[in-house]
């Protein structure tokens, strides 16, 4: 079973995306924060990490940078959540680039669909 971090300030949007991921079979972590959601990786080793963008204190990108740097979780695929986009610029941009690296993208608010898509796309390498 696939172990998934969320990563989500906004937490009826972190437990909304927890449900349909295990309801679908994957084993789910909620963090609130970037600096917790650090700390849990290092502990938890995740296959997957959602992470969103907008947070107060440590913002998505700067816990990114920092997962990175870090040996074991720099291969761990991120999917960044955002509510930044508009549809039609979500429809033209799929990725965001992150201290140089791009990154698959969901506009929140998504599909159940769309989520679990992403998931299968981003955890192909684990079967």
């Amino acid at each position: 079973m696939a172990k998934i971090m969320i990563v989500d300030d906004d937490e009826g949007m972190a437990d909304a995306t927890r449900r349909i991921l295990v309801k679908n079979g994957y084993e789910v972590a909620v963090f609130l924060d970037g600096r917790s959601a650090i700390e849990g990786a290092r502990k938890q080793k995740p296959d997957l990490i959602l992470m969103d963008m907008m947070m107060p204190a440590f913002g998505g990108d700067e816990a990114i940078q920092e997962l990175n740097r870090i040996p074991e979780l720099k291969e761990v695929p991120i999917i960044i959540l955002t509510g930044l986009l508009s549809p039609s610029e979500y429809m033209e941009m799929t990725r965001i680039a992150v201290g140089g690296k791009a990154y698959k993208t969901l506009c929140k608010p998504y599909e159940s669909n769309e989520l679990l898509r992403l998931v299968r796309e981003s955890l192909w390498r684990l079967k």
